[in-house]
């Protein structure tokens, strides 16, 4: 009997699309939270051969991502505050990184052209602050339904 519940639990985990990604992104936060954000990128990059293609961009995304906790404080935890995607083809993964100064918006985009997923590209900003506030405004004045 718990052999059957084994192979029912990994067949139903192995069939989740996110499932090979998903591993990615935790791969890259687990590299980030022990201290290492170049390696941290260079993690979540590796699923790409064509990433070389973009040195300079990756340079830039490298710099910059070291130098968030000089910025807004140590780096306290992450929450997932969603994911869409398109034909389970391409998906578009949001965490909110918590620091002590502010929260900065992490975004995973992972493509499958065939069998494999492939980053398509990793970015962060600070815009969450000020999307957050036009989204509660929208609410307030009766825009946007209730969930």
């Amino acid at each position: 009997m718990k052999t059957k519940i084994l192979i029912i639990l990994s067949l139903l985990v192995l069939s989740n699309p996110s499932f090979a990604f998903q591993k990615e992104i935790d791969k890259f936060f687990e590299i980030y939270e022990s201290g290492k954000p170049i390696e941290a990128v260079d993690s979540i990059y590796s699923t790409s051969k064509w990433i070389t293609l973009k040195t300079d961009d990756v340079l830039n995304v490298k710099t910059q991502f070291q130098n968030l906790t000089s910025l807004i404080g140590e780096y306290q935890g992450k929450v997932k505050i969603g994911e869409v995607h398109v034909a389970e083809r391409l998906y578009h993964i949001s965490y909110l990184a918590l620091y002590e100064r502010q929260p900065v918006r992490f975004e995973f985009v992972f493509y499958k052209p065939k069998n494999d997923w492939t980053i398509s590209s990793f970015s962060f900003d600070f815009e969450i602050d000020d999307q957050l506030k036009d989204f509660a405004r929208a609410k307030i004045v009766g825009f946007i339904p209730d969930s």
